[in-house]
């Protein structure tokens, strides 16, 4: 092992990272097209046709179906949890926490020696190369 060997391995990285990032804008352009195409574009040519459901040679069946977005505003979630309340669906809440919260959290107890319980999580320390500048 030398340091042409590490040096290797370090390119070997930083190409990964470089097809990596590719592929993830690509596939952002890929989402984009797909959902301009399924949201804006065909249920509108569909409804024109008055069709709902279209069959297609070497595509399938093609339909369309309501959906909608939704989620909770800003500063609002309190509020949304309490009317969820108010409206009989409290069994909708669930308590959570934040997984980069956690991370972090066992990260400084691990560095401050902290013992955390090993029968209620589980934690793996480790050691990760990264390209922080070229």
């Amino acid at each position: 092992m030398s340091m042409e060997d590490l040096r290797a391995k370090c390119v070997a990285m930083k190409e990964l990272q470089a097809k990596k990032d590719k592929l993830e804008e690509q596939l952002s352009a890929i989402n984009k097209d797909l959902d301009r195409l399924r949201i804006v574009e065909i249920p509108p040519m569909m409804e024109s046709l008055g069709v709902r459901t279209a069959t297609f040679e070497g595509v399938g069946r093609v339909q369309t179906a309501a959906d909608i977005y939704a989620s909770t505003r800003e500063g609002q979630k309190e509020a949304a949890m309490q009317w969820l309340r108010d409206c009989g669906y409290a069994d909708m809440i669930t308590e959570t926490y934040n997984a980069s919260s956690l991370k972090a959290l066992f990260r400084r107890q691990l560095a401050e020696g902290i013992d955390i319980p090993d029968d209620i999580f589980n934690v793996t320390p480790f050691v990760r190369a990264s390209v922080v500048k070229a």
